[in-house]
């Protein structure tokens, strides 16, 4: 099961490569006052980069939260006294 998952990210990885070096042109990206001409397969690396860093932050966020998480204690009963009567 593992190699067949690492068979089909390496083909989505392919892919995204080949994606990338067909948008090579150059494109204009504005955001409010700052503007600035880049290439349109450096644009969508970088937004591949930081939304698969926010990915990574997400997983180990909520994997680190579950670690946390107790298991609800146990309340201990005390043990009674049995008084004759």
């Amino acid at each position: 099961m593992k190699r067949i998952y690492s068979i089909v990210v390496l083909a989505i990885a392919l892919l995204f490569v080949v994606f990338i070096i067909q948008n090579a042109e150059m494109v204009d990206l504005t955001f409010l006052i700052w503007g600035l001409e880049i290439s349109k397969a450096l644009l969508m690396m970088i937004c591949a980069a930081v939304g698969f860093l926010i990915g990574m932050l997400a997983f180990s966020f909520s994997s680190s939260k579950k670690k946390t998480e107790k298991e609800p204690t146990k309340k201990i009963e005390e043990p009674t006294s049995h008084t004759p009567s």
